[in-house]
């Protein structure tokens, strides 16, 4: 038996790097007692798939792993379990069986929505989001392994949606991740303090979710 569970993380867990994740999910596995299948050879380890890596100082609120389970249970009592040994911010959302020969979250994720709380005046900052999708082109130096070089921006920019908030505005930006372009969130904020954002007005970044985009349309991992 085959799931995938979405499951959020909360902003006193930011610093969590991914392996350290990992980890936490595989501890409250054990202390669960989810029945969880291992790998073959003298190391075995839980046949636990982590989704795309959340960055470091970054909180999520639709995150994803694949699990393989030696034996079936309800997956509502599988999610309820997991929540009660999950450390405060981790919380298991929703758990869904999928087809054992289904491609895994890396492969098919291919964009991602991060939300910036800025706090700035409305028209400003409506001003860079309209100068953002009016550009032809949004070239910013690559924070990835091609440091230094080049990138543009704007082919992997998909949506903005500009949202008021307590004192400030939730800036929305669904971008290109994985291949042919993979944009980072720090990338985004260089692009918007050159758009004229000041650095001290962004006063918090996460990843609002992972999806799956084909041609226009965007499925959540649970939907494909």
């Amino acid at each position: 038996m085959r799931i995938r569970a979405e499951y959020s993380i909360g902003p006193e867990l930011r610093f969590l790097s991914n392996l350290d994740t990992m980890h936490m999910m595989e501890r409250a596995l054990r202390r669960a007692k989810i029945p969880y299948a291992l790998t073959e050879g003298f190391n075995p380890h839980i046949r636990l798939s982590m989704g795309t890596v959340l960055p470091v100082g970054l909180w999520g609120k639709k995150e994803y792993f694949d699990l393989e389970l030696e034996q079936e249970m309800p997956l509502d009592q599988l999610r309820d379990d997991l929540n009660k040994v999950l450390p405060a911010g981790a919380h298991i959302v929703q758990v869904q069986v999928i087809d054992d020969k289904a491609s895994s979250l890396m492969k098919v994720v291919n964009c991602a929505a991060y939300g910036f709380l800025i706090r700035m005046p409305e028209e400003d900052i409506s001003t860079i989001c309209q100068n953002i999708l009016e550009a032809d082109s949004l070239p910013i130096r690559s924070r990835g392994k091609k440091k230094g070089v080049d990138k543009d921006l704007r082919k992997g920019i998909y949506k903005l949606d500009l949202q008021p908030g307590d004192g400030c505005f939730c800036l929305m930006v669904w971008v290109g991740i994985g291949e042919p372009l993979n944009i980072r969130y720090d990338e985004v904020i260089d692009l918007l303090q050159q758009q004229g954002v000041p650095a001290e007005a962004i006063l918090d970044v996460f990843r609002e979710g992972n999806y799956i985009k084909e041609n226009e349309r965007l499925f959540s991992p649970l939907e494909r």
